[in-house]
């Protein structure tokens, strides 16, 4: 690329950056009008929450007073309307005036007190009950009006109760903490018939049906932003319905200060213009590094070139202990990502120096190591690294993953181990099995052919069959960990094979008050050798049942269950026992590895080998008193 292609690029980021200004400019004035948005809704909702919450409780308020009331006036049907019963009602419940009137006669019963005034013309209203508010020198009255179809009762009283409980509750002391909020110019709520309340310096608004915009949240309930003139500044209006039960009753309307919008747009200018400044010089910097540096770039791409080509894993430090490269062989030994490891201090990526990169550092001589690290077997290489003034300036380590050989000449290993046991197990088998088929076939005709009444004697004889059979087992097992095998492989039901040898399973767990859980999916058909899996699973399930029947007062539970997904075969095989000690978890599938007293070993090592031969995985999880579960995986296919 040539310096008129960098100039272009230059032009084209300065270009961009230019348009980025513009956009954050915008975007800062969205954002700020945004809040300030957010912020006069939070006080609408506040303000209309509390207005709201004040008409019902002054409506239950006026209920409390109407029922009390009430309650008076039942009273005084039930007694006799004495004047000096009325009197004592009246100061004991400070009532202003008691009135009976006689609608039928025309005229008034029996009164206490004074009244501002006989409301004839309540009097021969249909309502049964009747109040209203009425104003006497500035004090607020309440006029209870009350019909029980024979007399008609008004009484008088002060309603300053609702009145102090409306200025300490209302919306009035929410309008004047506002007042004095420095963010807020006004608040007002208005209807169609004018203003209901405002701050104090509201002196005028425009109507409701004088303004579309009011009268379209009137209408649609859709609140409206906009800026207007308030006082000759401008100000940021939020309106919104004020709804009562459902119901539009009017419009509440909060004007915001823009002072410190309009101040916060200005810092922004000059923080936008400094930093298109600094960029700039930052930008005209780069840019002349990157020139003077282009060579060093390529040199750098070329050697990540050769690295790259290696099939070892490569790591270079610095002198200073910094990583100055590594390849991609490297990350896949190590797992990390090239990118995340570049130019970062090699004593805090790997604080265990897994690649003795300090003692090359001090002795300043190769260093040959292998190792297990990183879930892997590594072999390794780390030469210091000398310059023509023959001082050091870093090492190099080269690294190779030697774990499939590694395993490999384990397998090989185990494979002569077991070879040479085999071989001396198959003639260890072959001298003591002849004798064991005569002992069967002499304890069989002893049973048979000289049968006695004595109880005692038949069960010796029935204790020798069963531990000759006891022995022929173990023998088998043996045998078959050497036997040459050609096993055949053959689709069989899976299902059908589990629920069969849970019928042997489940009577004998029967016997010994163990219950047997089954879940077994219908139609799992699998490739492979059945009577190798029956035995695989029948290994598991007696285990199972041997490690609960240890538990003296217990509820013994073992199970089996069998699903199937898209691509696998999934068998579990649990019990409620005592566990598996975790010493013990790691060598359970290897041979000879017993925990059971008299045990062989043999078993889950054979169960382990027959899941191999089909391709299959079994694990364990086994925890203190809750019980073991074998998972076994099988591929469909």
């Amino acid at each position: 690329m040539n310096t008129k292609n960098y100039l272009l690029m230059a032009f084209i980021l300065l270009a961009l950056l230019g348009i980025f200004l513009i956009f954050s400019i915008v975007n800062s004035q969205r954002t700020m009008l945004a809040f300030f948005k957010d912020e006069a809704r939070s006080f609408l909702t506040l303000i209309a929450l509390a207005q709201e919450n004040s008409i019902f409780a002054e409506a239950e308020l006026e209920d409390k007073i109407t029922d009390n009331l009430i309650s008076i006036i039942h009273y005084l049907n039930e007694t006799a309307a004495e004047k000096t019963v009325l009197d004592k009602i009246r100061q004991n419940f400070n009532l202003s005036s008691i009135l009976i009137y006689n609608p039928s006669r025309k005229s008034i019963v029996i009164k206490s007190g004074n009244p501002y005034e006989i409301d004839y013309k309540g009097f021969s209203s249909e309502d049964k009950i009747k109040y209203y508010y009425f104003t006497v020198l500035n004090e607020k009255f309440i006029r209870f009006i009350y019909n029980n179809g024979r007399l008609i009762f008004q009484i008088e009283l002060s309603a300053e109760e609702i009145k102090k409980f409306s200025q300490e509750y209302g919306i009035g002391k929410i309008l004047n903490q506002m007042a004095t909020n420095p963010v807020i110019n006004y608040v007002v709520l208005q209807d169609l018939q004018g203003i209901i309340f405002a701050t104090p310096n509201v002196k005028t608004m425009p109507r409701i049906q004088s303004d579309s915009n009011l009268l379209k949240v009137f209408q649609n309930g859709e609140e409206v932003s906009r800026i207007i003139n308030f006082n000759n500044k401008k100000v940021l209006e939020i309106v919104t319905p004020f709804i009562v039960e459902k119901e539009i009753i009017g419009l509440l309307r909060i004007g915001m200060n823009l002072d410190d919008y309009y101040q916060y747009l200005n810092n922004t200018y000059i923080q936008l213009g400094l930093l298109f400044i600094i960029l700039l010089g930052a930008g005209i910097a780069i840019f002349t590094i990157f020139i003077k540096h282009q060579d060093y770039q390529m040199r750098e791409q070329f050697f990540s070139h050769i690295l790259g080509a290696i099939d070892e894993g490569v790591l270079l430090v610095d002198e200073r202990g910094i990583i100055k490269g590594v390849n991609k062989m490297f990350g896949k030994i190590t797992g990390m990502e090239e990118t995340a490891i570049l130019n970062a201090e090699y004593d805090k990526v790997f604080n265990q120096d897994p690649f003795s990169i300090k003692i090359v550092q001090e002795i300043k001589s190769l260093v040959e190591e292998e190792k297990e690290v990183f879930q892997k077997i590594v072999r390794y290489t780390t030469y210091p690294l000398i310059d023509s003034n023959k001082k050091f300036v870093g090492t190099i380590s080269v690294l190779y993953d030697v774990t499939e050989i590694r395993r490999q000449e384990k397998e090989q290993k185990e494979k002569e181990r077991l070879s040479f046991l085999g071989n001396l197990v198959a003639n260890f088998a072959h001298e003591i099995k002849n004798p064991l088929n005569g002992l069967a076939i002499a304890a069989q005709r002893l049973q048979r052919e000289f049968p006695l009444q004595n109880e005692q004697y038949s069960k010796l004889i029935s204790a020798i069959s069963k531990e000759i059979d006891s022995m022929t087992r173990i023998l088998n097992d043996f045998l078959s960990l050497v036997r040459p095998q050609i096993k055949e492989s053959h689709e069989f039901d899976l299902s059908q094979l589990i629920e069969e040898m849970g019928v042997l399973i489940r009577e004998q767990a029967k016997q010994k008050n163990i219950k047997f859980n089954t879940d077994i999916e219908k139609g799992v058909v699998i490739k492979g050798n059945m009577e190798d899996l029956r035995r695989a699973l029948m290994n598991l399930l007696l285990n199972a049942m041997e490690a609960v029947s240890a538990q003296a007062g217990l509820d013994s539970e073992i199970g089996i269950s069998l699903k199937k997904d898209r691509d696998n075969i999934t068998i579990k095989v649990y019990d409620n026992g005592q566990g598996i000690p975790a010493s013990a978890l790691k060598k359970i599938f290897e041979p000879y590895f017993t925990t059971k007293k008299g045990g062989t070993g043999l078993g889950l090592f054979i169960a382990h080998k027959i899941i191999n031969e089909h391709n299959g995985t079994i694990d364990v999880q086994s925890s203190k008193e809750k019980g073991t579960v074998f998972t076994i995986v099988l591929p469909l296919s």
